[in-house]
Formats: structure tokens, sequence, C-alpha cells
């Protein structure tokens, strides 16, 4: 946009104060000079005499007239300019609001939008809702953008590309387009917003095309399959390569707390380290999502791919982005050969995804090299994945309940219910072995479903056989705690059998309550709030203390079966549960002891003020149909056999 020019009457007003004291000056030494003269021509007398009286008064007289006239020129003058200044604005903000191009005039420092065109008004909604933007920050998806300032000085236009969303939620890529203008009583910028989604859609297409990641600028799976496929065949006979599977540990949490737009910055950098050790011998690409691949089609030496590995691991290490990207600064590597563990594109790269499932699995931040176990094992994961969707369609999954008894009472007073699978032809899957796949492939939200509305359909059914009243324990996975409408659907489920929630008690593991995110810890206060009890399982085996849960709405803690074997005889687990104990007894926390299998820990819990304990001491898992839920124990002595009443 031009720069405005200013009226030539403006620049004379400026001057007129000199102008003035000139003026005056002259006209004073033309007055002297004058009076004189014209003093000296009168004859002497009484009109002389007043002429001289009344000559100051006569210049006085002049001079205002003088200076009225002048002024007079001045006030007109500035009128005329300023009228033509507000013309000028006129006309500019005519031209502005008529622009087919978004735009906005806004305050330099802060980008306040003082003003919207009508196509920005249409587009994005400004100024139709006191809920919209009063920022241009604020139409950015990527909130912690700042509008790059116009070249004052040189009156320059500066861009800058970003993400905008629409009045109608839509996002899409702009250019923005700011220069600074100048105005009668303030400075301004004028920003237009060019919408440059299909440009830079074709430019992404173009870049696919040749093989060209549009977001790291690495070789794009396609790219980077064909390049190995072709290093193969080219390969002389003793020749051997290395694939190196890279994953970003954590990324996600990026994505769900900072959201996607700092995902993807930090995924540039990422891949920019990356990047850096791509060179003949080594090519890099991004394999999809956060996972890059690293192949050396001429490692030297069989340790080459291990250095290579722990040089990317300190590469990752050492990307910037402050404590928000400080969870993802590590980096989990599988490392597979040719041809020793596949000899075709496919099944080496397979075999590298293998390996670095096994290096996440095994607590991320390492390099794991592939062996041929890890692909029984992906075969195994396989099968249990497609056993498991067949049996929730077949309905041959059961539900088992596990009692938990008082120690003081010797009473029922709640209930574990277990997840059990038994495959067509009579083999029972282990919990340990089929929940984990589930929760990997996601199978584990259905499941879920499955044993809450099972397991509060059979409470349904003791209340009414008047066999049982008391809580019901059900395990929930951060993946279900993380899924969309989780909350509602246990409410929904509840509200549909008739019951109290409060006879509902989830459990989640401590791990999952030790990195617990502001989402996460929302859903649980939640249901807290609704009445339902909240557990911690296992605890323990995160080596954490209660108090870390304060601001959790606990309600109980289960200590891990670990601790409570043989805790009757073993000092360090004495001093452990004991502090567990107190610390619950403290905070308010009833106290479940796990995996009770002998008379003496039983009575060394109670003695130490346990509230209750569940295991096969006192009653194994059990179908609803089988479980007797009228027996009570009684605790004796050490020595004397455990005795049971019905």
């Amino acid at each position: 946009m031009m720069q405005q020019p200013t009226p030539a009457p403006w620049g004379d007003l400026q001057r007129q104060s000199g102008r003035l004291a000139w003026r005056y000056a002259l006209l004073g030494i033309v007055w002297l000079a004058v009076s004189d003269t014209v003093g000296g021509w009168l004859p002497p007398g009484r009109v002389r005499d007043l002429y001289f009286a009344t000559k100051g008064v006569v210049f006085v007289a002049l001079s205002a007239l003088f200076i009225h006239g002048l002024q007079h020129r001045a006030i007109r003058r500035f009128i005329e300019s300023r009228s033509e200044i507000e013309r000028l604005e006129q006309g500019y903000a005519e031209l502005i609001d008529n622009l087919p191009i978004p735009c906005f005039v806004v305050e330099p420092d802060h980008g306040v939008i003082l003003h919207a065109n009508r196509a920005a008004r249409e587009v994005y909604g400004v100024g139709l809702s006191p809920r919209l933007a009063r920022c241009l920050r604020d139409l950015d998806v990527a909130a912690g953008n700042t509008l790059c300032a116009s070249d004052r000085s040189s009156r320059r236009c500066s861009e800058q590309l970003v993400k905008h969303r629409r009045a109608d939620g839509g996002e899409f890529d702009v250019r923005l387009l700011s220069t600074h203008l100048s105005r009668a009583d303030d400075e301004v910028d004028v920003v237009m917003c060019l919408d440059v989604t299909a440009q830079l859609r074709e430019q992404e297409l173009q870049r696919l095309q040749a093989g060209i990641d549009p977001l790291t600028g690495l070789l794009t799976r396609s790219a980077l399959r064909e390049r190995v496929a072709r290093a193969i065949r080219e390969a002389p006979g003793h020749q051997q390569m290395a694939v190196l599977f890279i994953n970003i540990d954590h990324f996600k949490l990026i994505n769900d707390t900072q959201g996607h737009p700092s995902g993807d910055l930090h995924l540039r950098e990422v891949a920019t380290r990356i990047g850096a050790f791509a060179h003949e011998d080594v090519m890099v690409g991004r394999f999809g999502g956060d996972e890059f691949v690293a192949v050396m089609t001429r490692p030297q030496t069989p340790m080459a791919p291990i250095v290579l590995a722990r040089n990317i691991r300190s590469a990752v290490a050492g990307t910037a982005g402050g404590e928000d990207f400080a969870v993802a600064r590590t980096c989990s590597i599988g490392i597979a050969w040719w041809p020793e563990h596949g000899a075709d594109v496919d099944t080496l790269l397979s075999a590298g995804d293998a390996a670095l499932c096994h290096a996440k699995q095994a607590g991320r931040d390492r390099v794991v090299q592939f062996d041929p176990s890890m692909r029984r094992e992906a075969w195994r994961y396989v099968e249990l994945v497609q056993g498991l969707r067949q049996a929730l369609a077949a309905d041959r999954l059961h539900v088992r309940y596990q009692p938990q008894f008082c120690l003081a009472s010797g009473r029922i007073v709640g209930l574990e219910a277990l997840c059990a699978w038994r495959e067509a032809g009579g083999v029972e899957i282990k919990a340990s072995e089929f929940i984990p796949v589930a929760e990997r492939s996601g199978q584990i939200v259905e499941l879920g479903q499955w044993v809450l509305r099972e397991t509060l359909a059979q409470v349904c059914r003791w209340l009414a056989d008047g066999v049982y009243d008391g809580p019901v324990a059900i395990n929930v996975s951060p993946v279900q705690l993380r899924q969309a409408g989780f909350v509602d659907f246990v409410q929904s489920t509840i509200i549909a059998t008739g019951l109290r929630t409060q006879l509902v008690e989830l459990e989640i593991t401590e791990t999952v309550a030790l990195h617990l995110d502001e989402e996460l810890r929302t859903n649980l206060i939640r249901l807290a709030g609704m009445g339902i009890a909240i557990a911690i399982d296992d605890f323990g085996r995160g080596y954490s203390s209660l108090s870390h849960f304060k601001r959790l709405p606990i309600t109980r803690v289960k200590i891990d079966a670990s601790f409570v074997r043989n805790v009757d005889r073993l000092s360090d687990s004495q001093a452990i549960v004991n502090s567990m104990l107190q610390m619950a007894r403290a905070l308010g926390i009833s106290t479940v002891a796990e995996g009770v299998e002998r008379k003496e820990e039983a009575l060394w819990l109670r003695a130490h003020g346990c509230d209750a304990v569940q295991g096969y001491l006192y009653a194994r898992p059990a179908a609803a149909d089988t479980l007797d839920l009228s027996q009570r124990y009684q605790l004796e002595d050490a020595g004397t056999p455990l005795s049971f009443n019905s």
C-alpha cells in the first residue's frame, strides 16, 4: 500500500511561527522609521504633541490587525489541510474496505484489531460477536505465533506464513503482508491475509511426487522404500546393509498438551538433526508420524549402526524448545540387518519395526537389535488381535470376580471384576497376555465398555436377588481414560442400570496416576464428582509416595502383591508396607493388600492397620454363578487354620 502524502498547506503551517516572528520584527522597524519621519513633518503644537502621545496605541492597533490577519490565514489553511487529510484517509478506508482480500488495520505493537474490511468480516466473523478475535494472533491456530512487525523505517512490506481459523472453524494457510502507515492521529499497520492453501497443497504435491516429505524435507516412506529396494538389487553378494527405525518417545504428549502446530515444529527440528547424518552411504526418511528411518548401505563395521544410533540419540536429546518439549527429547531405535534379518525390502523393514517395538516395550530411550524371536512375538501379537476381535463378536469373554475381605469383620467388602478369555478350543488366554495387546491395538476401549456393561448388569442381578450390595472395582486403562466421551459413557451406563454410583469403583495403576496430564486428571475428578470411587492399583511398583496423589480424588489404595508376599518375614517389606499404611491412614484413604496367600501375612497386615485383603488364601477369581458372597472368615492366631462361615 502506498504511503500517504503530506499536503503542502500542512508544511506551510508548521513554518508559520518563524514567519510570524520575522514579520512582526519588520513591522516594528518600519513603524519606528515611518512614525518618527511623520512626526518630524508635523508643525510644533497640540497636534504634534497628540501624535507622539498616541503613537504607541496606534502601533498596538496595527499589530493586532496584522496578527489577526496572519492567524486567520493560518487557521483557514489548517482547516483546509485537515479536510484534505480526512478526505485521503476516507479514500484509503474505502479502498481497504472494498478489497476482495481480508485486510486488517491493527495497532503496531500488540496487533489489536482496529478495523476489519468487509472480506475479513465475512471470512473470520470479526466484529460479529464479542467472543471472536480481538487481536490478530487470536485468528492463529498456533496461539504462540506473533505478527512480524513491518519495517517502519523503510516502509517495506513484511511477510509471514501462518495457519488461520475461519469463523466456521475451518483452518487454512495464510500469507500475511504487513505495511506501516502514518495517520493524522497515530500510526498503524495494515495487514492483508492472502489464502495460499491451494498453492501450498500444490507445492506439497510436487514435493511428494519428488519423494520429499513436505513437513520435514526428508525422503517419504515410498521414496525411501524404493531406494532401499534398489540398493538391495544392486548390492554385491558380500555386502551388508543396516536399517535403523527411530521413534520419538512420548511425542503424542506434545500433540495432546501443546497442540499439533507445536508438534510439527518439534518434528521439523528433530528431522533436521537426524537428516544431518545423511550422506552418500546413509539415507534418511520419515516413515510416518513421529517415526524416521535411516539406512546404512555400506556399514564399514558391525558397530557402525550402533555408533550412528548413539549419535542420533544425542542429537535428538539436544533439540530446543524449553521445558515444553523436554518429555520428547529421547528416542527409541530398532536395528535390523540385510540380508540376515530380511532378504527383501518388506521383510527387512518389518524386522526393523519389530526391533523398535521391543525398544519401546523395554522402557524406551534405548537401542535394540533385531532377534528372530521378535518376529514370533509379532506373529503372536497379530494372532491375539484377530482372536480378541473374534472373541468380542462371538461372546467368548467372561467376567470373574475376586472378593476383598475386611480384616476386622471378616465380611466381603468389595469385589474386583477381572476379564477372562477362553478360546474356542477351550484354551484360556491369560489377562497379562491379552490386556497389553488390547491396549496397544486400541481394542481396550471396546473391551472396557463390554466389561463395564457386563459387571454392572451382574451387580443389578445380585441386588435383585438380595445376594450382594457392596461395591465392585473395575480396572480402567489410560487409553480408556483418554478416549473422548469415556466419562459420559460411564455415567450413561450407570444410569441405564439404575445403580447407585457409590457401588462402582474404578482402578487405575500407580504408573498411570503418576503420569496423568490435565485432561486425564480432569476426567478422574469428574468421575469422583459423580460419587464413583477411584482406587490406585499395584501401589508401590512406581516407588511413589501417597503424597503425590493429594491432588487426585483417591479413596483407596491396593498395595502390590510383591510387597505383601512374606511381609511377616521380610523386614524391608515390613518397613515399606507399614509406611504405606500409616500414610494412607493419615490421608483418610482405605487400604487393600493384594496377593495374600498365607495366614501369617494376613495376621501381620491386620496388626498394622490394613483394612482389607484380597488373594488366593481366601478366594480365587470365580464366575458369578459359582461365587459364594455370603462367606465370612475368622482369622485366628498363627498356627490355627483359617476358618470360613457361610
